[in-house]
């Protein structure tokens, strides 16, 4: 959470600061870039970093069907079997 707040409109400065120290880094640093993604959107994401994403289409895909809602998809169960 603080370095969410302290990058204010800076995702990649957020995220150094929250992977940058000796404790669970991997899980700040996860947590600083979902809370700047809300808040900044996806376009303050550097392109290099969101051309490296593995399945990037894949998270794209499951964040749009998270926002918009699956009821009435019709592959929604296919997408998603548990559902």
């Amino acid at each position: 959470m603080y370095a969410a707040l302290v990058a204010q409109d800076d995702f990649a400065r957020g995220v150094r600061l929250a992977v940058n120290h000796s404790g669970d880094s991997d899980s700040t640093g996860s947590i600083a870039g979902q809370i700047l993604g809300i808040q900044l959107g996806v376009e303050a994401i550097a392109v290099q970093w969101l051309e490296a994403l593995e399945l990037r289409e894949v998270i794209e895909q499951v964040a749009e069907d998270l926002a918009v809602g699956v009821e009435g998809m019709e592959d929604a169960w296919e997408r998603y079997p548990g559902y």
